[in-house]
């Protein structure tokens, strides 16, 4: 037959010859030939598609050849191609008809809305997944015809030009025919499940529904295809069908290889792409299951009462999030999906949380007796739905590190695949996706989550910060000086405080502010302080809150003047008091450095001015501190920073940690800090910004801090020596020599201790 093929080409080519052609013996014959030739080719075209679809190299190798004789090579090759992506189409497109679908359901027209209950259902969803299998039966089957028809068309080679027959079919710069067939065939697939989603509700609810096995049969159909082609391609094949075509850089020609199906990313990819419309769906049904326990949480209708949610609510929200995740399985792209999705449900839950949390003066307010208001109990209601969501975020990290872990080295020991298909052969997720996956989506959430049970803490824990501190302040109402003192010097600046019996027993028993202090503590700790979510952001928090009450304490005893030996065992007998007290929220020994120098404070006070500055704790010990210790010694022409700017000594110890760190230096000369209620200036998050005192936390910001308090410091100190000079008999105060060395000393030693 190949030789009257090329007899019949001869031929045709001796015709094209008008002269030639006119010759009575010639035409005489040409009706009969040309008919013999339209035969030959129905009948090689015939042989060809057979071939093709029996996946028989000799028949189409032999038809090939005959139709390389013929000169039809190129185009029937090219028309073959075609004929098996219309023969997908039509093949897909009865497969998941929705008549054919809705029929083989139930006799009923609405599929599962059917009267036969749930074994309609199970038969239409076996029957739904019937016909997607069938899909990609035919995907697979016809991927391997044209897969089979390039190889062929590769071995063959033209003995006059030493051409490939390939290279004949395709011009240099033209894609393969499988590349052709691979990207047409996705295309179609893609428009045949988009037009899915406008089926009826209980099919399209089904083809969704079975989304993740739709990926699972891809992949395995993937799988088998590449290890069917794998071993016909030869062991040295391009790992990448995109570069399939090698330039020779001898001749510049192009050099086409043989490679397996789905041996490259981008191919995998194309197939699980063509199913994006049902991605899209599962993922917004996925975030709607999520989203719609929050609404029932957080309804919008004005008559809703804002309470928190419930732990039942959490319960129930907790359990939707597991079984999206379960109906993602291992599969990356899902579970990515997926987990967004929870990141968008997370976001919902804090904006609602927000929009019904107490905040400005309803959540600061405090109650005369200590007790805790309304607005505090409903924000402690918000922590605790917080605290539930944060835990449930943190076990879906757990599971998904754990149902990984076993599988991070199936993915590396995989060895029947290149590397670039690895993960999609393999179906499995290895430790560090799951690692990336939990960080790119789940982190955010938990951020998201932690800043806002800050906040809520946050302020709540600042507003009882300021009640007890506000008791503190009492202390400069009672003497710590001489028992013999008739008249008490005011120490404070501004107005003078009414004594109304603040003065207490002289001595070492307790002092007046602390007994008050006590009891208030004792109620604030049961009322609020016990309450609280037993969570480790709140034992942060709670941390901070300690933090700040010894800081500010130590300013106040700092400030304390006159203060003889019989005030300074009154004054460490209430630090031991204070100690004991605190110790019933935290253990002081893991606050730090504030408990490290309330301790060395202790210490300092019982020493002579020769010690102080070479005593080996006096680096844990704040500057200012020291400084304002050390005036308190001197006589009282040497004022303290407060009462030379007529500040009571509250303001004073406010605008050292919250104005003083950012240079507003000139704030207590000219106005008033703000109140202790109100948001500081700083744009610091609350875990940057513990309380509102970023000094505590910030060490760059409390050296700015001591530094701005020396200057004040200098202040008095110049005011002092001009006072001095004008009086004739008086002379300067040891203390003041002490101060002038104490700043480059004190300061450099603070730098070096906070920069460890």
């Amino acid at each position: 037959m190949a030789s009257v093929a090329l007899a019949i080409r001869e031929m045709e080519l001796l015709v094209q010859d008008e002269s030639f052609e006119e010759l009575s013996v010639v035409c005489a014959k040409l009706p009969a030939t040309r008919k013999l030739s339209t035969n030959l080719k129905r009948e090689v075209r015939a042989t060809l598609r057979s071939g093709i679809q029996n996946l028989s190299q000799a028949n189409v190798g032999d038809a090939l050849q005959i139709l390389f004789y013929l000169g039809d090579l190129a185009t029937i090759a090219q028309a073959s191609v075609n004929d098996v992506i219309q023969e997908v189409e039509r093949k897909c497109s009865a497969a998941i008809a929705e008549e054919k679908l809705v029929r083989s359901g139930s006799s009923g027209s609405n599929g599962l809305d059917t009267s036969n209950g749930p074994s309609a259902s199970i038969i239409q969803k076996s029957d739904v997944w019937k016909a997607l299998q069938d899909v990609f039966d035919v995907i697979r089957v016809h991927a391997m015809q044209v897969w089979n028809l390039q190889r062929v068309l590769l071995k063959m080679v033209d003995p006059a030009s030493s051409k490939k027959y390939l290279d004949l079919v395709l011009e240099p710069d033209e894609p393969s025919l499988f590349a052709t067939f691979w990207e047409v065939t996705c295309a179609i697939v893609r428009e045949l499940f988009a037009s899915t989603l406008g089926y009826s509700t209980s099919v399209k609810s089904v083809l969704i529904a079975e989304y993740p096995r739709m990926r699972e049969q891809a992949t395995r159909v993937l799988n088998e295809l590449f290890v069917s082609t794998k071993q016909s391609a030869g062991t040295e094949f391009l790992a990448d069908s995109a570069t399939e075509n090698k330039v020779d850089t001898k001749d510049g020609s192009v050099k086409r290889e043989l490679v397996p199906i789905a041996g490259s990313p981008a191919e995998r990819t194309q197939l699980l792409d063509s199913m994006a419309p049902l991605y899209d769906a599962f993922i917004d049904r996925a975030y709607r299951r999520m989203s719609n326990p929050i609404q029932l949480m957080f309804p919008q209708s004005s008559n809703f009462h804002a309470s928190p949610p419930g732990r039942s609510d959490m319960q129930t929200l907790s359990r939707t999030i597991f079984s999206e995740l379960e109906h993602a399985g291992q599969d990356l792209v899902l579970l990515d999906g997926t987990l967004q999705q929870v990141r968008k449900a997370v976001n919902l839950f804090c904006s609602n949380v927000k929009r019904i949390m107490h905040q400005g003066k309803a959540a600061a307010a405090t109650m005369s007796s200590f007790g805790r208001t309304p607005a505090q109990a409903h924000n402690v209601g918000l922590m605790n739905v917080l605290s539930l969501l944060d835990d449930a975020v943190e076990e879906v990290m757990n599971r998904i590190e754990t149902a990984a872990a076993p599988n991070g080295t199936q993915t590396g020991t995989s060895t029947h695949m290149s590397s670039a298909a690895d993960p999609v052969a393999t179906g499995v997720m290895s430790s560090k996706e799951a690692k990336e996956l939990c960080t790119k989506n789940l982190s955010p959430c938990r951020e998201m989550i932690g800043d806002l049970k800050y906040a809520l803490l946050g302020f709540y824990l600042q507003a009882l910060a300021v009640l007890l501190e506000s008791i503190f302040a009492k202390m400069h109402d009672e003497s710590f000086g001489d028992q013999s003192a008739t008249a008490r010097v005011a120490t404070s600046g501004g107005a003078p405080r009414s004594s109304g019996g603040g003065r207490s027993s002289q001595g070492t028993s307790g002092s007046k502010y602390m007994q008050e202090f006590s009891n208030a503590f004792t109620i604030i700790l049961e009322e609020h302080l016990r309450r609280l979510p037993i969570a480790v952001f709140a034992t942060k928090c709670l941390a901070d809150f300690v933090e700040r009450l010894i800081s500010v304490f130590i300013r106040h005893a700092s400030l304390l003047r006159p203060l003889t030996e019989n005030g300074k065992l009154r004054l460490a007998n209430d630090m031991a008091q204070l100690e004991l007290r605190l110790e019933h929220i935290v253990p002081l020994r893991n606050i730090g450095t504030a408990y490290e120098e309330l301790r060395a404070f202790r210490h300092m006070i019982f020493l002579d001015n020769s010690e102080i500055l070479r005593d080996t704790t006096i680096d844990k010990i704040r500057p200012s501190n020291v400084w304002h210790h050390l005036t308190s010694r001197a006589p009282p022409e040497l004022q303290l920073p407060h009462q030379m700017k007529h500040w009571t000594a509250s303001k004073y110890i406010e605008w050292l940690d919250t104005r003083a760190a950012i240079g507003q230096s000139s704030s207590p000369s000219t106005t008033p800090p703000p109140s202790s209620g109100k948001s500081s200036a700083l744009s610091l998050s609350w875990k940057e910004l513990p309380l509102g005192y970023p000094c505590l936390k910030d060490r760059r910001l409390s050296l700015q801090a001591e530094k701005q308090a020396w200057k004040e410091m200098t202040k008095c100190l110049d005011a002092y020596s001009l006072r001095v000079s004008a009086s004739a008999n008086a002379e300067l105060s040891p203390i003041y020599d002490l101060l002038q060395e104490s700043s480059a000393i004190l300061l450099a030693g603070y730098e070096v201790m906070i920069s460890r």
